[in-house]
């Protein structure tokens, strides 16, 4: 008998003619159905389950299984999903209700944070969670912080608590903050590409990678000036919550090879030594300790305990419903600022402007208060939301803008024309100036033996076309168009928050600034939460009793599948390649490349706002 050929035994597999006919989109579609009716089965379960939830007698677990955020991030690539590449993110609004509500319920008693997997949250909202458990022991709630790791995020807020208790093999990240980022320009020459550069702004840091080999003295200078009012502020609610002084803080991070090496003792002891943990347990001791303080639960096999979520789901439950004729309207804009429509945790030029359009439009809303996590992005985009706000603020709608983690470049140009501007002093904002990039290939191209020529009707060439040398004439107007828009940036924050052009020029020039500072200079008007700019944006609006709302774009059934399994399915890429920080780098420049789609190539970003 002939021997088969590998090929022939494939197609003899039924998974082959799954994936490779006309039944993939079948298989596809009956994939998504089921994961449909298991989710609504799970999520059926978890509302049956938490009608009978009960804290009483029950520890509190805060448990946050990614980074807290103003936004949970959506995504319109099903392969970001897939690959599990899209973090489990919680909401901050949903963690400050249950710990809001958990310092006034009395029966909750005991708190426990696990903090292992909030690295990547934003200092602001740090600083806001930290009231929120600062309020948890004021009412004489017992809170208990446990894990593995610290990151600087996790033991920021570890330090609220009232015992620390850290595995031994464990260790916590204490350096300062940094702001790092790589160049470009010799590899461009290698190969021969240009980048064409066209910016206003002596500290418009964001394009230097391509200029050069190193930070420049200015990038330095502003970076260290906000990055330096940060870790004040980090060294100074952690010292205090830990009873120490922001000094011995400093000497740790300076002095960390002394203290890890004077002794023969871990790092794990030696950081028990200094005072920054309580406790060294290992997991199976630690287990035995909670169940000695909290109880066992009903299997035995745990503590008795209630999640955030469970939490949660029962508070909603007994909420009583409250109506009025009146609203303020929440827009939440976090991420980078792209044209077109984007999904949440990216500012869409068209789908937020739809946002703010639907609630002026609302004759219930009587205020917008614009909550705001950007680093900025294209100009036309941030035009469209701009002039959205002006078209509400024509129909008497008060504006409040509120800044979080960060408002800068084009988060500061949405900003700007609020009625008022609030800030948190953690916040980073400013980086007032634009840039354009233009990038042409044709050396690299010649190197290789491929050359572009041609004939026009035009004396200019004004097409960009990548494969030729940028006109000269065209530079002209490129760098022009980029001085009329810093001259336009400059001019629209003198107007709208009463500042001589001069004055605006000074504090500009595309420099960043710490939320205190940028009080002081006029280019924020209190420093205060979330919270109290939707005070104020009732005071302003003259309206006592209002029901709040946050206005938000659907996102495709499908979409929502891939991210509520999308951990379920991230061994398509196993975990050491997704965390190879070399590859990790790539692919987000990779992917950032979407976000440069403005329509003429002109930014207001500000890439060192990232810490």
């Amino acid at each position: 008998m002939e021997q088969k050929t590998f090929f022939e035994k494939l197609k003899r597999n039924p998974f082959f003619w799954i994936f490779s006919g006309e039944l993939f989109f079948l298989s596809l579609n009956i994939l998504f159905l089921l994961a449909l009716v298991i989710g609504m089965i799970s999520f059926i379960g978890s509302i049956f389950s938490s009608d009978h939830a009960d804290p009483t007698d029950k520890a509190l677990v805060i448990n946050p299984m990614g980074p807290i955020v103003e936004q949970i991030a959506g995504s319109n690539d099903p392969i970001d999903n897939l690959s599990g590449a899209m973090p489990r993110e919680l909401y901050v609004g949903d963690l400050l209700e249950v710990l809001d509500a958990a310092a006034t319920d009395d029966r909750v008693q005991d708190v426990l944070l696990r903090l292992d997997n909030i690295n990547g949250t934003g200092q602001v909202v740090l600083y806001d969670v930290g009231i929120a458990l600062q309020k948890l022991k004021d009412s004489n709630k017992n809170i208990i912080a446990i894990g593995d790791y610290f990151s600087r995020s996790g033991y920021y807020l570890a330090s609220f608590a009232d015992e620390i208790i850290m595995n031994p093999d464990g260790a916590i990240l204490v350096d300062g903050f940094g702001r790092s980022k790589l160049y470009y320009k010799s590899l461009l020459d290698k190969l021969k590409l240009d980048i064409n550069i066209f910016k206003v702004g002596t500290f418009k840091s964001a394009v230097e990678p391509y200029l050069g080999n190193e930070m420049s003295d200015a990038a330095k200078e502003a970076n260290l000036a906000y990055l330096d009012v940060l870790w004040k502020s980090w060294k100074q609610v952690v010292a205090r919550n830990r009873e120490m002084a922001p000094d011995d803080i400093q000497y740790l991070v300076d002095n960390a090879d002394k203290v890890f090496t004077e002794s023969e003792n871990s790092m794990a002891e030696a950081l028990l030594d200094y005072g920054l943990v309580d406790k060294l347990l290992p997991r199976t001791k630690a287990r035995t300790l909670l169940k000695e303080m909290f109880g066992e639960s009903k299997d035995k096999k745990s503590f008795s305990s209630i999640s955030g979520y469970e939490y949660f789901q029962l508070i909603q439950s007994e909420k009583e419903v409250e109506s009025s004729d009146e609203k303020i309207a929440v827009i939440v804009a976090r991420g980078t600022i792209v044209d077109g429509v984007q999904p949440p945790g990216t500012i869409g030029g068209d789908s937020t402007s739809r946002l703010i359009k639907e609630a002026h439009e609302d004759p219930e809303v009587k205020a917008i208060v614009l909550r705001v996590d950007s680093g900025g992005g294209g100009v036309f985009a941030s035009e469209q939301i701009r002039q959205e706000l002006l078209a509400a603020k024509e129909k008497d709608i008060k504006i409040v803008a509120s800044m979080g983690n960060v408002a800068a470049s084009g988060g500061y140009w949405i900003s700007a024309n609020a009625h008022e501007i609030w800030a948190s002093h953690n916040t980073i904002t400013g980086s007032i100036g634009i840039f354009g990039i233009v990038p042409t290939f044709d050396r690299a191209l010649n190197e290789i033996g491929i050359y572009s020529d041609g004939v026009s009707t035009s004396k200019i060439n004004l097409s960009g076309d990548v494969t030729s040398p940028l006109d000269e004439s065209f530079s002209k107007i490129i760098q022009n168009e980029i001085e009329y828009g810093y001259k336009r940036f400059i001019g629209l924050v003198s107007e709208a928050r009463n500042i001589s052009i001069e004055e605006v020029d000074k504090i500009a020039q595309g420099r960043v600034w710490a939320g205190s500072k940028a009080l002081e200079l006029g280019l924020v008007d209190k420093i205060g939460d979330l919270q109290m700019a939707i005070n104020s944006a009732a005071e302003l609006a003259n309206i006592s009793k209002y029901s709040t709302y946050y206005p938000a774009q659907t996102v495709n059934w499908r979409e929502q599948l891939f991210n509520r399994f999308s951990g379920y399915v991230g061994f398509i890429f196993p975990s050491f390649i997704r965390e190879n920080l070399l590859i990790k780098h790539t692919v987000k420049a990779l992917k950032d490349i979407d976000k440069f789609n403005d329509p003429k190539g002109h930014y207001i970003i500000c890439e060192d706002c990232q810490i």
